[in-house]
């Protein structure tokens, strides 16, 4: 029987989440895979989303020997390693995406990727650079691990070939281009507000959650804050004395009942409320939320809960909830196809351009980033918030430079009207 791997996620005890690499025809776990992410992450506390992410990785490599019927034991043992166009099918097989209907151990995913390359899809660049470096790095240490007496040549034969997978890593685009271009225009922001508006005919969504989604779509666009931030909210973190929000961290909380905890990656702060938010949020506490919750559940506090009868009903909502309301929200309509609560930080982050350009005492570029990075949460000085400033400077700079150019009056050339 072939062998079906997948990742089991739990939570212990001790409230913290993780995870092994099993084999679902049997239910058992794989014992080097699962040293690995033991011994290499978890032991240096490793956030449990890096570990999750590498046991993935990881099977995609399982998969990839079992497709080309490889017994890594037999080869280290034997010294034969990975050849050229070995390596070079690895490369394309941590491309593929299994079928929506099919797992990656179908039969009809063994053909070769050139065989049937038009009918796959593909994995963006940077899921496939790590799947790469996650690869190099297991089986180095694995190698290293079998043949733990081995010579130096040995050791160098395989760091020569940790390094060959890693070349074939796709170059990733430099992180100032992937922020280009990446935020909602005003007019595809009337369109979000207007569809998400309770009681519109438009609002895709019942009348028990479209308080509560609206609410999602207005923190989101308001604050700026990432959508694991936005789930891991509780009611005593939002201050309505003083109008304030906190974000706070809480990684392997034992009265978070999701295995799958949203994890908060940014830093602690403290977030103003403006008077739209606090009424919003007011609103749907006082009249949405006090409806779901489960009154013995003394920890429960979590703002966003989930609406649907069953057994999570009054939860916290999961992940998984979160992006069908993001996706529910880009069927609606075609101007936010490309929707998400990803972009609606990056749209923060334009308005907030925006705004310190139109203040008739614009701070320093310094004194932006500094203002920036502390309300994203971003560590001072990591230039992550420059991005965003170099982004609006260049937007500037095309706009005076188009401007000129019209305002020039320079003739086009008699030849060139007449080839027009």
């Amino acid at each position: 029987m072939s062998k079906v791997y997948g990742v089991s996620r739990f939570i212990m005890d001790s409230g913290e989440r993780y995870c092994l690499v099993v084999d679902r025809s049997t239910g058992l776990p794989l014992y080097y895979p699962n040293l690995y992410l033991t011994t290499q992450l978890r032991n240096r506390s490793v956030a449990f989303a890096t570990v999750e992410a590498e046991a993935s990785h990881l099977i995609v490599f399982l998969r990839f020997l079992d497709w080309r019927q490889i017994d890594l034991d037999e080869r280290l043992f034997k010294g034969r390693f990975f050849q050229g166009h070995e390596i070079d099918a690895l490369r394309d097989f941590t491309q593929r995406k299994p079928y929506r209907n099919a797992s990656f151990n179908s039969p009809v995913l063994m053909f070769p990727l050139g065989e049937m390359k038009e009918s796959f899809e593909f994995v963006s660049k940077g899921t496939q650079y790590s799947r790469l470096t996650a690869i190099a790095h297991f089986f180095g240490w694995y190698a290293k691990h079998l043949l733990n007496r081995a010579g130096k040549d040995v050791l160098d034969q395989i760091d020569r070939l940790c390094r060959q997978i890693k070349a074939r890593r796709p170059k990733n685009k430099n992180r100032a281009d992937n922020r280009r271009d990446r935020s909602l225009s005003d007019e595809q922001l009337d369109v979000l507000f207007e569809v998400t508006r309770p009681g519109t005919d438009l609002n895709p969504f019942s009348p028990s959650v479209q308080r509560r989604n609206r609410l999602i779509i207005l923190m989101l666009f308001h604050l700026g804050i990432r959508g694991s931030e936005l789930l891991n909210i509780r009611i005593r973190d939002i201050r309505f004395d003083k109008n304030q929000l906190k974000i706070e961290r809480r990684a392997d909380d034992e009265h978070d009942p999701r295995t799958n905890e949203p994890n908060v990656k940014t830093l602690e702060r403290l977030l103003p409320l403006g008077g739209v938010l606090v009424k919003e949020l007011h609103d749907y506490i006082s009249q949405d939320r006090r409806k779901v919750r489960v009154p013995t559940d003394r920890h429960n506090d979590f703002l966003f809960l989930t609406h649907k009868q069953g057994p999570t009903k009054g939860k916290p909502i999961s992940k998984s909830a979160y992006f069908k309301v993001m996706a529910v929200v880009r069927t609606v309509s075609p101007d936010l196809y490309a929707m998400s609560g990803h972009i609606l930080r990056h749209t923060w982050n334009r308005k907030f351009s925006e705004r310190m350009d139109a203040m008739d005492e614009s701070p320093s570029e310094a004194r932006q980033e500094q203002i920036r990075s502390y309300l994203m949460g971003w560590k001072d000085g990591s230039g992550t918030a420059a991005i965003y400033n170099r982004r609006f400077v260049e937007k500037k700079g095309h706009e005076a430079a188009l401007k000129m150019q019209n305002s020039m009056g320079i003739r086009m050339p008699e030849g060139l009207k007449n080839d027009a």
